[in-house]
């Protein structure tokens, strides 16, 4: 599993964050993303390498976001502890998780198919807290930061896709079009990233 190491307070619930990231290899996935060549639906295939862009959807039971009770496609949670924020001690990170669910992104006459949980969100709408949205809260002084993607939001995402076989029974009556659907794949040094680029519903 990648770590994150640090985190920037964002804007708040109404903007976004942005939470560069550095791997236990040291690689800037920022950088990662922005090299990351567009895939036009023309160079879908078997390995390709980029990055997608379309409207997120699920049908999965959403998750709803800790402190605000919303649904949503994916969630990050971080929540911060210090013994004394007044004399100017340190925070540290005490409690990392990714929630997330399948989510298809529809670009074009294709669907492409990520495991948000197996993904970074390198930029989503923030929602910050003064206290521990843990569902099981610790004691003493915390703050938390949550970045998450609502249902219907534009992402970009980059990763490696593969094809997938569509279960779904109307897909299975033509075969012709039942392996029209992509799943984005990480690697050891392309890990998924997802990004929101507009608006969310």
């Amino acid at each position: 599993m990648l770590w994150l190491l640090g985190a920037i307070f964002g804007l708040g619930a109404a903007g976004y964050s942005v939470f560069s990231t550095l791997g236990k290899m040291g690689g800037d996935f920022e950088k990662v993303f922005r090299k990351a060549p567009e895939l036009a639906e023309s160079a879908f295939g078997e390995g390709a390498y980029g990055r997608v862009t379309g409207v997120a959807t699920s049908h999965d039971v959403l998750p709803a976001v800790p402190g605000l009770g919303v649904p949503c496609l994916a969630y990050e949670l971080v929540v911060y502890q210090t013994s004394s924020p007044h004399a100017g001690g340190a925070w540290r990170i005490v409690h990392r998780e990714r929630v997330g669910v399948d989510v298809d992104v529809a670009v074009g006459v294709h669907t492409v198919r990520v495991a948000a949980q197996d993904a970074l969100l390198l930029r989503a709408t923030g929602h910050d807290a003064n206290h521990d949205l843990r569902r099981e809260p610790g004691y003493g002084i915390f703050t938390s930061h949550v970045r998450f993607v609502r249902p219907g939001a534009t992402v970009e995402v980059v990763g490696t896709l593969m094809r997938e076989v569509d279960a779904d029974p109307s897909a299975a009556r033509d075969y012709r079009n039942a392996a029209e659907r992509f799943r984005v794949i990480g690697k050891r040094a392309q890990p998924i990233l997802i990004a929101v680029s507009g608006p969310e519903s």
